[in-house]
């Protein structure tokens, strides 16, 4: 990719690129025998001056001259955007006119009302194409009403989700991004949606949370939105299986109901840990629900960006921690500081099953923890304990005391759907083990727990 490609990209967050890139190429083209088209450096002064710089700044970043740039402008560009917008040929008296005057030729893009107060900031996004692919498809043609993204802690869920809403946030009349790490209470919730909305700005809090409900549906009616609600696990019930909230947040349940079972033109997407039993018994083919994984191959970006050195090795490395962005960050500084950035020297240390957890994944390992049920934490110590991976039949024997197969197999699932556990195929039939930091964690903690038992 040549350079000038990677300059002044923020122009495609307020213009209609391509469409402008094609209007410019058309007058181009006029009195031309053959196709002509833009090229890279056109584009690249077009996109500075759009985004208010000056012809000497785009010299600069492009190494030119401005001399040479003024050249360019005065018998291409100029030229060709005077046809574009219907103005006399040399009415262009200064380079600001070209926003103005495209803008007033439609090609600045409307953006959606937008409330990201809470939104994160990424500074770095990695993979996840077909992920994205995914997810367009699901809320942008298909039109869903309900998508959920769920996966462990640090795996991506909300970068992910920050960079879609990004790419996708023109479709949409309205973007509203909510955390709900902060613990709000439904009713508080909608209260703080429904004074998004322009002619919502009276305090409607007494009102019963069914009513708030029927009032944001009709927004949702009245206007395509995009509504995110980011961390649901924080309202799920802990020292239970996966999906239900805990009981001063239960009318969430309601809330997700009537979003997928209403009609209206908008999408609600989750971000969780945990998957709500809610949408497993919800009806209808306008629900999306996406399991994401680690990045694979495309982890290699971050052990280039972090100056990792050999790289042959980075593939075992991001095997270990199964591409989860967060953890390979953290283990990355480690790396760094212990032994000079050398990956070789860190997977020959001598270390429990080869790898070290982070502290402060540790700590998200802690709160997922706190949240399993008695069943889910027999199986996890279990097979932490056991050094191959069991079938269901050999698990129940291996959990002491013993459960049912019923209970067994309802705490399988939830586990998979925390991303806790991970399932492969032996012989013909599933068997079961841990992730290697999810095992690290379990072991070390119960080790400690030995220690002080015994102290």
């Amino acid at each position: 990719m040549q350079f000038e490609e990677q300059l002044f990209k923020e122009a495609a967050d307020s213009w209609d690129l391509e469409n402008l890139y094609r209007g410019v190429a058309q007058t181009k083209q006029f009195n031309k025998t053959k196709e002509a088209k833009l090229t890279s450096v056109e584009k690249a002064i077009l996109r500075g001056l759009l985004c208010g710089y000056s012809p000497k700044k785009i010299a600069t970043e492009l190494h030119w001259t401005y001399g040479s740039l003024n050249v360019e402008l005065t018998k291409g560009l100029y030229r060709y955007i005077e046809t574009l917008t219907d103005h006399d040929v040399n009415t262009i008296r200064n380079w600001r006119n070209i926003a103005q005057w495209l803008e007033e030729a439609g090609y600045k893009i409307t953006h959606p009302k937008s409330d990201w107060q809470e939104t994160p900031y990424i500074s770095s996004f990695y993979g996840r194409e077909e992920e994205l692919e995914q997810l367009e498809q699901w809320i942008v043609r298909d039109q869903y009403r309900l998508v959920t993204l769920l996966g462990m802690g640090g795996i991506g869920k909300t970068t992910l989700a920050v960079k879609l809403t990004k790419q996708i946030q023109k479709e949409f009349d309205y973007v509203i991004w909510r955390n709900i790490e902060y613990l709000p209470l439904l009713s508080d919730l909608l209260t703080d949606l429904l004074k998004v909305f322009p002619s919502n700005q009276n305090d409607n809090g007494s009102a019963p949370v069914d009513r708030k409900i029927s009032q944001l549906i009709e927004y949702l009616r009245s206007y395509r939105c995009l509504l995110i609600l980011d961390s649901l696990e924080s309202v799920m019930d802990g020292d239970n299986l996966s999906g239900f909230f805990r009981q001063e947040y239960s009318n969430y349940s309601q809330l997700i109901k009537r979003i997928t079972e209403e009609s209206h033109q908008s999408c609600l997407v989750m971000i969780s840990q945990d998957e709500p039993a809610d949408s497993l018994l919800i009806q209808g083919n306008k629900i999306g629900s996406l399991q994401i994984g680690g990045l694979g191959i495309a982890a290699k970006e971050i052990l280039a960006e972090e100056g990792l050195s050999y790289p042959n090795c980075w593939r075992i490395l991001i095997e270990k921690y199964q591409g989860n962005p967060l953890a390979l960050k953290l283990v990355c500084a480690n790396i760094k500081e212990v032994f000079g950035g050398n990956v070789a020297k860190f997977l020959e240390a001598d270390t429990e099953l080869g790898i070290i957890v982070p502290n402060f994944f540790r700590e998200l390992l802690k709160e997922q923890f706190r949240r399993l049920s008695d069943p889910e934490k027999q199986i996890i110590y279990s097979l932490a304990v056991c050094r191959h991976p069991l079938n269901i039949e050999n698990l129940q024997k291996y959990i002491k005391p013993k459960i049912y197969l019923s209970d067994l197999t309802q705490a399988l699932y939830s586990l998979r759907k925390r991303s806790l556990i991970e399932r492969a195929s032996e012989l013909d039939q599933s068997v079961f083990t841990l992730p290697l930091m999810v095992k690290k964690y379990v072991i070390r903690n119960c080790q400690q727990q030995s220690d002080r038992s015994s102290s």
